[in-house]
């Protein structure tokens, strides 16, 4: 097969056949997959009726999408041994069958939240700190909320870069955002601008996965404001959300302790759990 670098022309194909039903996960989706294109050398082969991706940063190929006789035939005759596939659903990987070690992917799993609960609204289960946490920032630090617009994207690549300077480890979020913002209308992105009273700012964004779910993909304030800040964008951007998407992903933990910490202060429902199959 030949595998070639993902175009603004390959959204119409993968939207086509990823099925959010069977390829649930936000790694498969087009804004996912164009936006760090460059940072995991995605590379895309196929057909009009199915799609496969090759991440040379991964060493690994994402799971077909599209046609079920095409994509079988994919994990048949052309996964070598010890070549690995990632972004199976339990379901995918356990319908290999014999020749493949399966294993489950926690680092890679995708944490679902409920929109309301992070809305705070009545009746649905939130933690105390996170309840706690916006309602006192708010309390102390009065801030406005209004959507995102292109006027706001020099500041939010400033804020990135800022938080690249801090921690030059992070540096694939400001290629990631620099992709989302060059091409903000296309990839159909929204979100929240938040200013405090002393004029600080945030931002939090991110996009549809599904007509039931939305991703968020990245959330970024200045500096010299209080790490509070990044909570109290989720729940605004789940105010803005809750009545059109009854979930958010708030996409996997890489692993990182601090990290899963973090997503399990916004009480999960659960998690989209991704899977790997290595050929034996």
């Amino acid at each position: 097969m030949e595998y070639r670098p993902l175009t603004m022309e390959d959204r119409d194909r993968v939207d086509k056949c990823r099925d959010a039903i069977l390829n649930p996960f936000t790694a498969l989706t087009f804004t996912s997959l164009f936006t760090w294109r460059k940072e995991y050398g995605l590379e895309i082969a196929g057909d009009p009726d199915y799609f496969v991706i090759r991440s040379r940063h991964d060493e690994a190929y994402f799971c077909p999408c599209g046609d079920p006789e095409k994509c079988r035939a994919f994990l048949r005759d052309e996964v070598k041994s010890g070549e690995r596939v990632v972004y199976l659903t339990r379901e995918q990987a356990e319908a290999l069958g014999d020749g493949w070690d399966i294993r489950l992917r926690e680092d890679l799993s995708e944490y679902i939240c409920a929109s309301p609960a992070l809305a705070l609204r009545e009746g649905y289960h939130m933690s105390h700190s996170f309840k706690d946490k916006c309602r006192q920032y708010k309390k102390r630090h009065p801030y406005q909320v209004r959507p995102l617009t292109k006027d706001d994207l020099p500041m939010m690549i400033r804020m990135a870069r800022e938080w690249e300077e801090a921690d030059p480890e992070g540096a694939g979020d400001l290629q990631a955002l620099e992709e989302e913002i060059r091409f903000y209308g296309e990839m159909t992105l929204c979100g929240v601008m938040i200013t405090t009273e002393d004029g600080g700012h945030a931002f939090i964004m991110g996009y549809e996965n599904t007509p039931e779910m939305f991703t968020m993909t990245m959330v970024k304030h200045d500096l010299d404001l209080p790490p509070l800040m990044t909570p109290v964008c989720v729940h605004e951007l789940a105010n803005m959300l809750a009545d059109q998407y009854p979930y958010i992903d708030l996409e996997e933990d890489l692993g990182l302790e601090g990290l899963r910490r973090a997503k399990q202060l916004y009480s999960p429902i659960r998690q989209l759990e991704v899977y790997e199959a290595v050929r034996r």
